[in-house]
């Protein structure tokens, strides 16, 4: 799964981030729940995920920006956080 998968599962609550920092990777079965959304990079090289949570119908966009910062929303909510690989 891709890293824009992983970070629209932790957006939606399907992947936990532990007290380390650390998020694994996502798979087959938690994609599936995700379900589809779709990416798009606009000319700043932020990124766009939009696509509607299956376990609660409502709807998401998320962007995140080419320092790993990311924001949005998830039905009423807000969610900020920042993503960074690990070596």
């Amino acid at each position: 799964m891709t890293i824009m998968t992983t970070i629209v599962a932790v957006a939606l609550g399907l992947a936990p981030i532990g007290k380390d920092g650390i998020v694994q990777p996502v798979n087959a079965k938690d994609a599936h729940e995700i379900g589809r959304y779709s990416e798009t990079v606009d000319d700043t090289g932020t990124t766009h995920l939009q696509g509607i949570n299956r376990r609660t119908g409502e709807v998401f966009h998320l962007t995140v920006n080419p320092f790993g910062r990311v924001e949005g929303s998830v039905g009423n909510w807000v969610v900020t956080f920042q993503v960074s690989e690990t070596a």
